[in-house]
């Protein structure tokens, strides 16, 4: 950790460049808009970032279709609410630093598409990817999940560049697509291309808390489609999707509050720490007055369904399937189907006595930072490392609010100091 003055004083004389790099970044709109997605752009920006210090044999970007095997590998989840994902014209971005034996290798991931910008007013700025700062915190669509962590990584690997560091082991950054809306399969494609990578950071936003576990879920569809034929009728009974759906809502929120409230939680969290299940949308017989007028046919709703990293697939969907099942036993007629309507994200836990893990808390130390480590309530790709490669993972970010909401902001101090983190810890792991 000889190196820590080096890289406090080189983080501190780039501050307004990587200010300015995360604010051009956030400008360009990134969106993943399912089936496909817009990330190219923002790629390309890092592409010809990075080609600045590292040589352009060490920057692969490429597609999804380009890796072999991808689509036979069992954690390739080809659709989102039955509709096929396209993938052309959506390339992965990875850089390295080659060391000097190719020892220990370390990664910083992150991913470059953003939830839709949506409909909602933004108030501190208008512009919903202005990459503008007012008291330290930088807006736009994307500034924390998770433009500032990813572009944290490749920042992580200039610094350590110029400080002309050479490392025994390969240091690794990278900007994978299509995280959001439940899908993982750029993390895949990376996975399989570089199986080998000892230890990844992902940066997602965690307010510099070191993640050690993630939770895991589902976002599930409830549909119900009557025979009868609608309408006011007079002298036929009209089975109304409407009721059924109203029970199956009942019979949600006696779940989330009886059964996941009983769910044993893991000691890496806080003590307040619940599973969710969270009810997004009922709708049958439109959306406004002017589309009613009668009783609807059919009808659907949304909820998504969370887990912690012990609990098996299999066993939530018996154990969930069983409670609807007798929970709605009194309905007459048809019964609402069950679902999901993304992959089922599993949750992920961080070896704590990893190498890694030791030269993260030596890098908090050394540049006093107050070090924490706990589960985080998010569910991410994090699973995807080992289960589709061989790298174990902490997710470790910046501070900032209102990820996919209006105004999401990072705090940019909390980006400098990430990248100091990042850069000490693959100097002590890599050396």
């Amino acid at each position: 950790m000889k190196y820590a003055k080096k890289v406090d004083t080189w983080v501190d004389r780039n501050k307004d460049k990587i200010a300015e790099s995360l604010s051009s970044l956030i400008r360009i709109k990134t969106e993943n808009l399912p089936p496909a997605g817009n990330e190219k752009p923002g790629q390309e920006y890092l592409y010809n970032m990075a080609s600045k210090f590292i040589k352009t044999c060490d920057i692969d970007m490429f597609e999804l279709d380009e890796v072999e095997g991808i689509r036979e590998h069992p954690l390739f989840f080809p659709t989102m609410a039955g509709m096929e994902k396209e993938y052309k014209g959506r390339p992965n971005l990875v850089a390295k630093l080659p060391g000097k034996k190719g020892d220990r290798s370390i990664l910083f991931s992150g991913h470059m598409d953003t939830v839709s910008i949506g409909e909602g007013v933004w108030k501190v700025f208008s512009d919903p990817v202005s990459g503008r700062i007012k008291d330290g915190k930088m807006y736009g669509r994307g500034s924390l999940d998770m433009k500032a962590g990813t572009l944290a990584g490749f920042y992580a690997l200039n610094c350590i560049n110029d400080l002309g560091l050479d490392l025994s082991g390969d240091v690794y950054a990278e900007s994978v697509i299509d995280e959001e809306n439940g899908g993982v399969n750029g993390t895949v494609a990376c996975r399989l291309k570089y199986p080998d990578i000892d230890f990844a950071i992902l940066a997602e936003p965690t307010g510099l808390i070191a993640g050690i576990e993630t939770i895991g879920g589902s976002d599930w569809i409830a549909t119900i489609k009557e025979e009868g034929p609608g309408g006011i009728g007079t002298d036929t009974e009209l089975p109304n999707p409407i009721y059924k759906l109203a029970k199956v809502a009942r019979a949600l929120e006696k779940y989330d509050r009886e059964v996941l409230s009983e769910v044993k939680t893991p000691s890496t969290y806080n003590s307040d720490m619940k599973l969710r299940l969270l009810t997004y949308q009922l709708s049958s017989g439109g959306s406004s007055y002017l589309e009613s007028g009668g009783v609807p046919t059919e009808g659907h709703l949304y909820f998504w369904l969370e887990t912690f990293a012990y609990m098996k697939e299999q066993d939530v969907r018996k154990k969930f399937l069983n409670f609807m099942e007798k929970e709605l036993k009194d309905i007459k007629g048809k019964i609402p189907g069950f679902k999901t309507v993304i992959r089922f994200l599993n949750g992920h836990s961080t070896d704590i006595s990893h190498p890694a893990m030791g030269s993260i808390r030596k890098a908090y130390n050394k540049i006093g930072l107050e070090y924490k480590e706990k589960g985080i309530g998010l569910a991410m790709d994090a699973f995807a490392f080992k289960e589709a490669g061989n790298t174990d993972i902490v997710v470790l970010g910046p501070r900032g609010a209102n990820p996919h909401g209006t105004d999401e902001h990072v705090e940019m101090e909390s980006v400098f100091e990430l990248i100091k983190v990042m850069v000490l810890a693959a100097i002590d792991y890599c050396r």
